[in-house]
């Protein structure tokens, strides 16, 4: 019987190299998926979060808390987040720091000022404006500069010097009033070799005036500074003569420093 002729062995591919590749893919496969789930927050999550900080800084709703998602994607910045609200401060510590005391001077100034305006009739002359913090003195009467000039008048000088008194009686030498000196003009146009414009005849009478106040040797210069508005703060009808006279003023703003 003749032999079977022996068929040649097969080969087989090795496949020994999927193994490590699907472990691979898989592993790639859960780092993108990581890293997706990592850059996506959860908005309301993220509110809670920082609702649970702004608590702890002490920052109430309603308070300026910034809005995390508003339209366009945009999240800005706001420190108030951070930061807890100022606390609020005792009678006794505004004292300490000097706000009583300017209170009181604020106070003691105007109540003089009012009581030297009606001892001498001066409601037309001499005008008061006070709201608690700051102070506007204004000489409004029609009687102190003329027409092109910075001249003060013997009427005005005998005002300034009253005025500087009462400033000096109701000054704190530790937690002293500033001064500031403000002159005014109407709408009339100058241009002069003195003054070439309303802004310089504006400033020279409001600084004539301070030199007047500051012959009380008992103020101290460096609470007082002038400065100058021209014609672009009236107080009375630039089309009239005597609206034009009460614009040609001086006026004080006396405030804290």
């Amino acid at each position: 019987m003749a032999k079977r002729k022996k068929e040649p062995h097969e080969e087989h591919a090795d496949e020994s190299w999927l193994i490590p590749y699907s472990d691979l893919m898989t592993l790639l496969l859960a780092l993108f998926i990581v890293l997706f789930a990592s850059s996506t927050v959860q908005e309301e999550k993220f509110r809670a979060v920082m609702g649970s900080l702004s608590h702890a800084f002490g920052v109430s709703e309603g308070s300026g808390v910034i809005e995390m998602f508003p339209e366009g994607g945009l999240i800005p910045m706001d420190l108030n987040v951070l930061l807890p609200p100022p606390p609020r401060r005792t009678e006794e510590e505004d004292n300490d720091n000097g706000s009583g005391v300017f209170t009181k001077q604020m106070d003691n100034l105007y109540a003089s000022l009012r009581r030297y305006v009606s001892d001498n009739s001066l409601e037309g002359t001499i005008g008061l404006e006070f709201n608690g913090e700051n102070m506007l003195i204004t000489l409004k009467s029609d009687i102190w500069f003329q027409s092109g000039s910075a001249a003060v008048t013997r009427d005005m000088v005998n005002q300034a010097r009253t005025l500087a008194a009462l400033l000096r009686d109701n000054q704190d030498a530790e937690h002293p009033l500033a001064i500031i000196v403000t002159g005014h003009t109407d709408n009339v146009p100058i241009r002069t070799s003195r003054y070439p414009s309303n802004w310089y005849l504006s400033m020279e009478r409001a600084f004539n005036f301070l030199v007047v106040l500051l012959e009380n040797t008992e103020l101290n210069p460096g609470l007082f500074s002038a400065r100058g508005y021209g014609e672009y703060q009236p107080i009375g009808d630039n089309s009239t003569p005597e609206g034009r006279q009460l614009n040609r003023r001086v006026e004080l703003v006396v405030s804290r420093p």
